[in-house]
């Protein structure tokens, strides 16, 4: 059987061992699809990455810094293959990062480049920075963040008699880019705001002068549940630096899997995301913000309307099985084995 080994920041050197102990990040973007991967194809053998072992392909998932890059040498000067899965746009450095901690520094820049151009082959997971990433290497692939229908595989519940519900998902200090809809808010007096975070937001005090709010603590399990019982997703960005340009669909993809109708700004991965069939309305202007959600709020056929259509698009191209298969082909190709995938086990 052909091996491959997995490289991510809670796992190398000598840390978590098994892909069910990954941390939620990691265990989303590998775990979900290496062990998709292993239940379909037993010659594909996909482990957490052990130095003292020999892989056909490794895969480094976000990790890049001096001592990767060294690893990555040693492993092809042994005949693996390298892949770079690259999820931040560390490339590019432009523009206001009024979000602490997401201007990339110039270390991250230099390591991301080397890494970049050195692989046998890139994954991008939004097409906005593969096509960054092409210029500097064309072994490039888009592959989409993936979502777990075992958890995000359920239907929202209708709601009776509560104020139209909006639901946000993020890192507490992302929620400053709901800033964006203060005076959308103040239109919208019926509206509740429910945030699902991992801490509360500093700007929590200026959204509540605006917008009835809740927090709910965020794990897999409450934000599905919390998803069952909301009626609209909404994601504003402020795009104003390379970083916000480059991310991928993932926080709208979840709460499109439980059939809910999307609001957002037009970053480019939500313009794909709602492209495919509808699943949600793209939004640029406060006006045109205050117009979707007062339709959305006044009709509950055209919610539920969207939100089929947005649990089709999850279905087809976003769902760990879709995604998975792109890996697995990819990774097969990289390792010399056939690509031809079983069909996926429920």
């Amino acid at each position: 059987a052909a091996r491959v080994g997995w490289v991510t920041y809670d796992s190398f050197p000598g840390r978590k061992k098994r892909f069910r102990d990954l941390d939620p990040f990691t265990g989303m973007r590998v775990g979900n699809v290496a062990q998709w991967m292993n239940a379909q194809r037993p010659d594909l053998v996909n482990e957490i990455y052990d130095s003292s072992e020999r892989y056909d392909v490794v895969v480094f998932q976000k990790m890049m810094d001096a001592r990767c890059q060294d690893e990555a040498a040693r492993i092809r000067a042994a005949g693996g293959k390298v892949v770079f899965d690259a999820n931040v746009n560390y490339y590019e450095i432009w523009g206001d990062y009024f979000v602490p901690g997401t201007r990339p520094t110039d270390t991250q820049q230099r390591d991301a480049i080397a890494m970049t151009t050195a692989a046998d082959w890139v994954v991008a997971d939004s097409t906005y920075l593969e096509g960054i990433i092409r210029k500097m290497n064309p072994r490039v692939t888009w592959i989409p963040d993936n979502v777990d229908m075992r958890i995000y595989g359920g239907r929202r519940i209708p709601q009776a008699d509560h104020p139209i519900r909006l639901v946000w998902s993020g890192v507490g200090k992302k929620a400053a880019h709901l800033l964006l809809l203060t005076d959308v808010f103040a239109a919208l007096p019926e509206a509740e705001l429910v945030l699902v975070v991992d801490t509360e937001p500093d700007c929590l005090p200026q959204l509540e002068r605006v917008v009835r709010c809740r927090i709910v603590r965020f794990t897999g399990r409450v934000y599905a549940r919390t998803l069952a019982a909301s009626d609209i997703l909404i994601s504003p960005k402020r795009l104003i630096n390379a970083y916000e340009m480059a991310h991928t669909e993932y926080k709208i993809s979840l709460g499109m899997a439980m059939g809910l109708p999307v609001v957002a700004s037009p970053q480019p991965s939500y313009v794909e995301a709602i492209g495919h069939h509808g699943g949600g309305i793209i939004a640029s202007s406060t006006d045109e913000w205050i117009g979707a959600l007062r339709r959305l709020a006044a009709s509950p056929e055209l919610r539920a309307e969207l939100g089929t259509r947005a649990r089709q698009t999850v279905d087809e191209h976003y769902a760990t099985p879709v995604v998975a298969a792109q890996y697995l082909s990819l990774l097969a190709t990289l390792a010399g084995v056939p690509a031809a995938t079983a069909a996926a086990r429920s």
